[in-house]
C-alpha cells in the first residue's frame, strides 16, 4: 500500500475511533431526552447531511473526527431544552458515555484480536544454568510465564519487572506448559552482582493461539493489561519521566497508524485497540474541555447541591482548551522535527 493510502486509511480509522466516542454521546443524549442538534462523522465544511427527528446527521469533509453537538452547550440553562437545564445524574451519564463507548469497543476490538491472531505471551527460550533458581524449581525451555508470585503476566514487557518485585526468598512462578498450568516455587532469587532478583532465563516472545470462547475470557487480562500500561504511562508522563519522543500529535500518531496499517490487519487491530483505550482514558482525566473535567464540575455540583456559576465554569474550560491547543501546537511541532530527522 502507497504511503499517500496508508495515510488516508490511518486518519479514517482515527476518525472512526472518535466518532465511536461520540455516539457514545449521542447514544445516551438521545436515549435520556436531550435535544441534540447534529451528529456528524468528520470535521469541516459538509459534504452531505439529512434532517431525521429534527436532528440533522452529517459527512464533513476532513477524516479528522467527528462531533455530537447538543442544543446550548455551555449556555445559561434558562431554556430547559438546554444541555445544562438537564439533571446533574443525566448529563454526568451523557458525558461519560464516550469514554465508555470507546473502552467497550477496545474489549471487542480485543476478542477479535485475540481470537483471530492470539497473544504475545513471554516464552522460556533457555534456562541459563542447573544452579539457577529457574532451573533449580523446574522450569523448562518451551515455558509459557503466565504469572510470577500471584501477579498475572498481563503483557510480555511485564515479565522482567515482575521478577524484580517477587519475594527474592521464594517465589511462586505459574507456568503453561503442554495446557497445563504448574505453580514452580524459586527460591534464592537474589543476585549479589546485579543488586537485583535473577531468575536466569532468557525470555523470547512467542504466539499463543485460543478457541473463540477462551479468546473472549483471555481479552479482559489483555485489555487490563493495555489499561495497566496507559496508566503506567500517564503516571511516568505526569512525573516528567517521559521523553518529549514518546508522546505525539495527530500527525504523529498517523505515521504510526500508517506505519501499522502497511504491516496489515493484525498491527492494525491491535494499534486500534490501544488508541480506543488511550482515547477513553485521556478523555475521563479531569481536565478543564475534557469529558473528565465536566465530569469533575458535575461532581462539585452533586456535593454542593447546586451548580458552578455556567460562566466561570466556560471560563475553565476556555483556558484548559488554550492549553491543550497549546499543547498540541507544541507535539505537532515536535513530530515534524522528528520525522525531518528520521
Amino acid at each position: 500500500m502507497s504511503t499517500i493510502l496508508s495515510i488516508v486509511a490511518a486518519l479514517l480509522l482515527l476518525s472512526i475511533l472518535v466518532t465511536i466516542h461520540e455516539f457514545g454521546h449521542y447514544w445516551v443524549g438521545r436515549r435520556l431526552g436531550f435535544t441534540i442538534v447534529e451528529f456528524a462523522v468528520g470535521m469541516g465544511p459538509v459534504l452531505l447531511k439529512t434532517t431525521k427527528n429534527g436532528i440533522q446527521y452529517s459527512l464533513r469533509a476532513l477524516p479528522i473526527g467527528g462531533m455530537c453537538r447538543f442544543y446550548g452547550e455551555d449556555e445559561n440553562p434558562k431554556d430547559p431544552r438546554c444541555f445544562n437545564a438537564q439533571k446533574a445524574w443525566k448529563r454526568f451519564c451523557v458525558i461519560v458515555a464516550g469514554p465508555v463507548m470507546n473502552l467497550l469497543c477496545a474489549i471487542l476490538l480485543s476478542v477479535v484480536t485475540l481470537a483471530a491472531y492470539g497473544n504475545i505471551v513471554p516464552v522460556v527460550a533457555e534456562v541459563s544454568g542447573e544452579d539457577t533458581p529457574a532451573a533449580r524449581a523446574g522450569v523448562q525451555a518451551g515455558d509459557v510465564l503466565y504469572a510470577i508470585d500471584g501477579k498475572q503476566v498481563l503483557y510480555y514487557n511485564a515479565v522482567f519487572s515482575l521478577i524484580s518485585e517477587a519475594d527474592s526468598e521464594s517465589a511462586v512462578i505459574t507456568v503453561e506448559r503442554d495446557g497445563q498450568q504448574l505453580d514452580l516455587v524459586a527460591t534464592d532469587l537474589y543476585d549479589q552482582e546485579t543488586g537485583g532478583n535473577l531468575l536466569g532465563i532468557t525470555v523470547s516472545a512467542g504466539r499463543q493461539t485460543y478457541g473463540f470462547f477462551r479468546a473472549i475470557g483471555e481479552s479482559f487480562n489483555y485489555f487490563a493489561g493495555m489499561i495497566v500500561e496507559t496508566i503506567s504511562f500517564l503516571g511516568k508522563l505526569v512525573q516528567g519521566q517521559v521523553a518529549s519522543t514518546e508522546i505525539s500529535s495527530a500527525i504523529g500518531t498517523t505515521v504510526i497508524l500508517a506505519e501499522a496499517i502497511r504491516y496489515g490487519l493484525e498491527s492494525i487491530l491491535r494499534i486500534a485497540l490501544l488508541l480506543s483505550i488511550s482515547l477513553g482514558i485521556f478523555n475521563l482525566l479531569p481536565i478543564p474541555a475534557l469529558d473528565g473535567g465536566r465530569l469533575l464540575f458535575i461532581v462539585i455540583e452533586l456535593i454542593r447541591g447546586k451548580p458552578i456559576d455556567p460562566d466561570k465554569e466556560g471560563l475553565v474550560h476556555f483556558i484548559g482548551l488554550i492549553a491543550l491547543f497549546a499543547l498540541m501546537i507544541f507535539l505537532m511541532y515536535n513530530d515534524i522535527v522528528n520525522l525531518m530527522r528520521g
